[in-house]
């Protein structure tokens, strides 16, 4: 992938590593010895075949000041857990990229003549790991620490395309284990009658009615239970759809929900567009008020990463907001476009529809913030990535493998992003080059 330009976007990250709590409980006693970096990531950012695509990102250790220098190596993600530490600390200048504290996040790209920890030239279609060597003073700190990346394959070229036209308005996109993709109807337009149906896509694109009775059918997720959970947004409630379709009521009461996530405890947060409230609904069902305020303008979209972090996405504003497992919530993104859809987390980076800017983004736990499609034209145009085009796109979810990325956008071209029709509506899959 080519890298965008930073007129596309404006990028505003506050407290990536939560906010300081005052007094003597809930701070965090920092490791005096601690040199390792953190939210290492590794990104494909270029079509060169070579070291060159590869940027490094990761944030710096709060003791940088005993740190020399930072090593990234390149290994092939198959040989990873074979390569030690002395290993690495023997190899020449030829097999690692050199940087420089700055006493700020990192971010860099690789130099086109680096090989890989073997010696060998980096090949597109190969699966990479980075390993960034925090090398010590020798003084304060007496040993090198290592810390290691999520795994990419370099690709070659990949692609959208469309691959379903549905008679639905946008809403919620989800995919279970089997590759079958479920669509929920909001209607035919943001403020008119409701949707009443949730659409099942088989991987051989075969279309069936999956559930029905529902009352405006937007975000939606699958639960621990591997049961699928749907917002009504005009119906004010969470429902719960069994595998035959059958559903019922989960929580009532909410306010416009729409997106939906469960952490590791089964607990569900549900976004409220229409009181601006992060709701938890635990598995008891019990109610409350997880995080609210002024930072949220009709939250939509809501993901979580591994340490249980949120991250919610505004539709009315161009801001994604981070709220912290205790409810501390910061501005951690902002957009072109003034309009956000949803957003979900896989491989260690998070994945933002801008609606309204006819466009998706990639955006690392840094606030790292990059391009992934859309030209910005709104359009069904297919083909690779920065090439083609989407229309007004709502929702996003990978498949299991990583392999494919799903859309959902309007089929009309015309019209504003708050009074266009959103129905009919196209299911898109980018394929990512092995």
């Amino acid at each position: 992938m080519k890298r965008i330009s930073i007129a596309y976007f404006l990028l505003t990250v506050f407290a990536l590593s939560g906010c300081v709590s005052g007094g003597d409980d809930g701070g965090i006693t920092p490791n005096p010895t601690k040199i390792s970096v953190d939210n290492v990531g590794l990104l494909d950012l270029n079509n060169n075949a070579d070291a060159s695509d590869f940027r490094i990102s990761f944030t710096p250790s709060e003791n940088e000041a005993f740190v020399t220098e930072y090593r990234v190596f390149i290994a092939k993600a198959s040989r990873i857990s074979q390569i030690t530490q002395t290993e690495l600390e023997g190899l020449t200048s030829s097999r690692y990229e050199v940087i420089t504290p700055i006493d700020a996040n990192i971010k860099a790209f690789m130099r086109s003549a680096l090989v890989d920890v073997e010696g060998l030239a980096i090949e597109e279609g190969v699966s990479y790991q980075a390993i960034v060597m925090s090398v010590a003073d020798g003084s304060n700190i007496q040993s090198n620490q290592l810390s290691y990346s999520n795994a990419i394959i370099l690709a070659q070229e990949s692609f959208l395309e469309v691959i379903a036209e549905l008679p639905i308005g946008t809403g919620g996109l989800e995919i279970d284990d089997e590759g079958n993709v479920y669509l929920g109807d909001l209607g035919e337009t943001l403020s008119g009658d409701p949707g009443t149906t949730v659409y099942k896509v088989t991987p051989d694109g075969t279309q069936s009615i999956f559930a029905s009775g529902l009352v405006g059918a937007s975000g939606n997720t699958f639960g621990p239970d591997g049961n699928l959970y749907q917002s009504n947004i005009q119906g004010g409630k969470v429902s719960k759809i069994l595998a035959d379709g059958t559903k019922s009521d989960y929580v009532t009461g909410m306010s416009s929900p729409t997106g939906l996530v469960f952490d590791n405890a089964g607990n569900l947060f549900v976004a409220n567009c229409g009181n601006n409230m992060i709701k938890k609904v635990t598995p008891q069902g019990e109610v409350s008020t997880f995080a609210d305020g002024s930072l949220f303008s009709c939250p939509k979209g809501i993901t979580m990463d591994e340490n249980e972090n949120i991250y919610v996405a505004n539709f009315s504003n161009d801001n994604v907001i981070k709220i912290t497992p205790d409810g501390q919530t910061s501005i951690f993104a902002s957009f072109n476009g003034g309009n956000n859809g949803h957003i979900t987390y896989f491989g260690g980076n998070l994945y933002v529809v801008a609606r309204a800017a006819n466009q998706i983004y990639q955006l690392d736990l840094q606030g790292n913030l990059d391009l992934l499609v859309g030209n910005g034209q709104r359009g069904h145009g297919e083909g690779a990535l920065f090439n083609s085009s989407l229309s007004l796109p709502n929702d996003l979810q990978f498949s299991a493998d990583g392999k494919y990325l799903y859309i959902n956008d309007v089929k009309p071209t015309i019209g504003s992003p708050a009074e266009s029709s959103i129905k009919p509506s196209y299911l898109k899959r980018i394929t990512f080059v092995q």
